[in-house]
């Protein structure tokens, strides 16, 4: 089954409405207002800048350009939030209490619990500098974890650079002797998830309480993205042109595996 922003943005704008329509809640009743976001999105350092991976590749990035879909904001916390200090439910004060420390660390057990705010159109972004998308909405609540999604886009200037995929991403690798001058073509289906959506749900959110409008910056760790890749298996450039990577080559498998994984998207609220 093909991805649907618009199933999706319905049922989490259904969520949002209940939420509004509820101003009690278990946060003491201060759920229920309605907020806007102005959401960013930037790459993290590696992006600009060369960087070695856990493989001992030096890898200097010239192009890094995504299509990003639709983004979703949540009270739930990740799976990658076992050890938070503040502000923990009762019922994972329970939990630990019963020595379950680890309860909500575990692939798997992620939930995503009560929409709190989302952001639905597409576009192409630079991960070389900051792209302000747009503004989003949401209602006033706690926020701890956030779903990231890809989309081709035909909007914007960099749409031609981007074409039919979701991400392309150039550079040369380095390692002793070794060089490879490379291109990688990400497709939506590249990085379906279990549900069929390009989408990378759980990623961390920086917990906060939001109670006015604010600033969402969602900052894609490159590194994380290219930590496991070898560069090995793929071609050396013949004219000094990039190479692009083969679907079947390892390298691009990992590069997938690094672009689906949680922690390379940080999501972090700030009060205007």
């Amino acid at each position: 089954m093909a991805f649907s922003t618009h199933v999706v943005a319905t049922s989490t704008l259904i969520a949002l409405l209940a939420l509004v329509a509820c101003g009690t809640a278990s946060d003491g009743g201060t759920s229920g207002k309605r907020v806007a976001f102005t959401v960013k999105v930037t790459g993290s350092p590696e992006a600009k800048a060369p960087f070695t991976n856990a493989q001992g590749w030096t890898i200097g990035l010239t192009k890094a350009v995504i299509g990003t879909g639709a983004l979703y904001f949540y009270d739930g916390a990740t799976i990658f939030s076992r050890n938070e200090s503040k502000r923990r439910s009762p019922s994972e004060r329970l939990w630990e209490a019963l020595g379950e420390r680890t309860a909500f660390a575990h692939p798997g057990h992620y939930i995503p619990g009560n929409a709190r705010g989302e952001y639905l159109n597409p576009a192409v972004v630079d991960l070389r500098g900051d792209t302000v998308l747009g503004q989003g909405n949401g209602v006033s609540g706690l926020v701890r974890s956030a779903t990231f999604s890809f989309l081709p886009s035909t909007v914007g200037p960099l749409a031609a650079e981007i074409g039919s995929h979701v991400a392309v991403l150039e550079g040369t690798a380095s390692k002793g002797a070794e060089t490879r001058i490379f291109r990688a073509d990400i497709d939506a289906a590249d990085i379906q998830n279990t549900k069929q959506s390009p989408a990378v749900e759980g990623c961390p959110f920086e917990q906060a309480d939001v109670q006015a409008d604010g600033t969402v910056t969602v900052t894609i760790n490159v590194r994380q993205w290219f930590d496991q890749v070898e560069f090995d298996s793929m071609p050396k450039s013949a004219d000094g042109r990039p190479v692009t990577f083969p679907t079947t080559a390892i390298g691009r498998s990992e590069l997938v595996r690094g672009m689906k994984a949680g922690l390379a998207y940080n999501f972090k609220y700030d009060r205007n």
